[in-house]
């Protein structure tokens, strides 16, 4: 009975190294897609020369996941003309992805139109691109550890669980 209770506490804790690698994943992911969607609303806003209001409503067909259904979310409220800016908009739709990023990244991702004049399409598409530079270099610098984060999760799953083992055996 011991033996099987501490092969099943160490499966446990290999399973949620595996989880937090699958989570570090998926954080990356994230970004790529918020990425993403920069890239398509600067597009929007520099061949179209598309307002931002446009620009979302175009984008959020273009795009899928979560983020789509905010920008879905935002275009609807905002074609609901109740007196609230886009940004205030924004800002309330996209504090529910907080599942889907890292605190510093949702923070930067809501507050991604803070400065932007609603229609004045020089400040948002430095603005835009400006935040695309950020998401990009982190993107990076999360992809260049990716390796070794997700065996560090996997590994240390597995000591834990032996260590364990070990001290109640």
């Amino acid at each position: 009975m011991r033996i099987l209770g501490g092969m099943i506490f160490l499966l446990g804790t290999v399973g949620f190294g595996i989880f937090q690698s699958l989570s570090y994943e998926k954080g990356i992911e994230s970004l790529k897609q918020a990425a993403d969607m920069m890239r398509y609303l600067i597009a929007q806003i520099q061949v179209e020369n598309a307002s931002l209001p446009e620009s979302i409503c175009k984008v959020s067909v273009r795009m899928d996941g979560p983020i789509a259904n905010v920008l879905q979310n935002v275009q609807k409220r905002n074609n609901k003309n109740d007196g609230k800016p886009l940004f205030e908009i924004w800002q309330e739709e996209m504090s529910g992805l907080e599942e889907f990023f890292s605190a510093k990244d949702l923070d930067l991702l809501v507050h991604i139109f803070d400065q932007t004049g609603f229609y004045d399409t020089k400040t948002q598409l430095q603005r835009l691109q400006m935040n695309l530079e950020i998401f990009t270099e982190e993107i990076k610098s999360m992809e260049g550890q990716r390796e070794n984060r997700c065996r560090l999760y996997q590994s240390m799953g597995l000591m834990v669980g032996i260590f364990v083992i070990i001290l109640l055996w």
